[in-house]
Formats: C-alpha cells, structure tokens, sequence
C-alpha cells in the first residue's frame, strides 16, 4: 500500500472515530430514556423491565468496547501502520456486538408488529429479513480479521457488505411500512363507525403512525449512507461510522416507544370528538361592525357598573337603617 501515514489514518480511522462520538452522544440519550423508563413506568410488566435492562447492559457494553477500539488504534498503537491497516478481534467483537443489538431491537419490533396485525406471515418475513441481515453482516465482519489488511477485506468482501446494507434498508422500511399500512387501514375502517362515536381514536392513531413512519424513516436514512459510503468509497471505512449510529438509533427508538405511551395516551384523553365541542361560529367583523361592538360593550358596561352601583346603595342604606332602628 502506497498512501501516506496520513490519508491511511483519514480513509480507515476517521469513519469508526466520527461513528464513535456521535454514537457516545446518542449513548447518553439512551441512558436519560432508560432512567425515565423506569421512573415512569413502575408498573409495567418484568418481561418488559427485562428487555430495557438487557438493552442498556449491552449499549453500555458496546460503547465501552467502541472507545477500546479508537483507543487502541490511535492510542495504543500511534504511528503504527501496520496496526491501523489490519483489522483486530477487538474492533470484530464490537461490530459484531452493535449488530446484535440490532438484531434484539428488530425482535421486539417484529413482537410489536405481530401484536398489532395479528399476520403470521408479516412475522415470519421479518423474522427471516432480521436473521438473514444479521447473519450474513456478522460472517462479514468476522471474514475481516481473517485477512492481512483492510483494503483486501474490503476488495474481498465487498458483495457481502453490500448484500448487509441493503437487508438492513429492505427490513427497516418494510418493518416501517407495514406498521403505518395497518395503522392507516384501521384509521379508514375507524371513519366507518357512527358519527355519534368519538374519534379520540384518529389522535391516538396519528400519533402512532407519525412515529412508526418517522423512526423507521431515520433508520432507513442512516442504513442508506452506509450503503453510499460504501459504494462511494470503497476502500474506506467511512460507513462504519452510520453503522455505529445505527446501533444507537435502534436502542433509542425502542425506548422511545415505550416513552411515549404516557404523552399519547394524554392526548387521546384530552380530545373530544367534533359533537362534544359546543357549537361556535367564527367570522370576520368590519371596522364599522367592530365600533358598533364596542359601543355595545361600553353600554353594557355601563347598565353593570349602574346596577351595582344601585345594590351598593341600596345596601348601603339598609345597613344605616338598620344601625339607627330602636333597640326593642
């Protein structure tokens, strides 16, 4: 290899260091939701205390073994390039750990998703996008420390990189999709109900759909810049810092769909359908119309201020009276 100790370190060190810090930072918003969790949700079931106890033993474990890495390649080994071109089990171990998690998080999903369609084939496609995706990602990371450097793992192994990221785009947009087709399709059979019914049910969907299409929009995008890094910089390990993130993303999206479940049920009691709204008609008034409002208002006021005026009088009088009368 004929680059410079300079551009090796900017093409292979760069990428995992930028994935790193953003991933860290993304870490503590996975520590504050979980402290809240558990906070809020006192009552909820163990298993479900046991899924986010899980996530966060191995969130914290994997940001440990992230900064091991970085620390080991410039740290430890600085100004070492054979160190830096070659991959090492730690980094192996980390990957391999950060795919895991997705793995785990697209579960409980898949779990969610049945819970809601009730579709044994909807589950047994995702089971088997999520097991293909992460099966086939960890052969490649582990094929990584199998050869001498990175380039030649990245010239060798270039179809099966590939062939993860786009699994890993095909699961999170079908697991997206599927959840806002069956929100949508409940929302129209919801509009074929009574009028009379309220239809606190459209913001509770709302809010439902919003996030399915949003935290699997931001999944998709981040799966989709690994994808064109990869393809845009093929000797590089620049998408391994969407990779990193992407770990965090999914550990962050599981908590925020348990998070939520206080604020959505919130405003599902605070609506109230259209036929419990009184009856209000708004309109545009001109100058003239406001004037007249206003000397309307004023003369209101003052048949008030004359009324009680009187009452206060009239009190006022009673209680003269009353002090002045005889004592029987």
């Amino acid at each position: 290899m004929t680059e410079s100790p300079t551009a090796l370190a900017i093409s292979l060190a760069r990428g995992p260091l930028i994935g790193t810090f953003l991933g860290l930072i993304l870490y503590g918003v996975t520590c504050i939701q979980a402290f809240f969790y558990f906070r809020t949700y006192e009552h909820d079931s163990w298993r479900l205390k046991m899924t986010v106890a899980v996530l966060v033993v191995l969130e914290t474990t994997h940001a440990a073994m992230s900064m091991w890495v970085i620390d080991d390649y410039l740290v430890a080994h600085y100004g070492n390039v054979q160190a830096l071109t070659s991959a090492t089990w730690s980094s192996t171990s980390t990957y391999t750990l950060g795919l895991l998690i997705d793995f785990y998080v697209y579960l409980y999903f898949t779990w969610r998703i049945w819970l809601f369609t009730r579709s044994i084939w909807i589950v047994v496609l995702m089971s088997a996008l999520s097991i293909s995706r992460t099966v086939i990602s960890i052969l490649a990371t582990v094929f990584s420390v199998l050869k001498p450097t990175w380039s030649n793992y990245l010239t060798s192994y270039k179809a099966l990189i590939l062939a993860g990221n786009v699994l890993f785009i095909v699961g999170d947009t079908f697991s997206a999709t599927t959840m806002a087709y069956h929100l949508t399709k409940f929302k129209s059979w919801s509009h074929e109900l009574p009028r009379s019914r309220p239809r606190r049910i459209d913001v509770l969907l709302n809010r439902l759909l919003i996030f399915a299409v949003a935290t699997g929009a931001l999944t998709s995008l981040v799966d989709l810049i690994a994808l064109v890094l990869t393809l845009s910089q093929p000797h590089s390990l620049a998408f391994l810092s969407a990779i990193l993130v992407q770990t965090r993303l999914y550990a962050n999206s599981l908590l925020a769909s348990l998070n939520i479940r206080n604020a959505t049920l919130r405003a599902y009691d605070n609506a109230c359908s259209p036929l419990e709204l009184p009856a209000i008609s708004l309109r545009f008034a001109r100058p003239s119309d406001l004037s007249s409002m206003s000397d309307a208002d004023d003369a209101a006021r003052g048949r008030v201020r004359d009324v009680n005026k009187s009452g206060a009088d009239s009190w006022q009088t009673t209680h003269v009276q009353s002090r002045t009368s005889p004592q029987v």
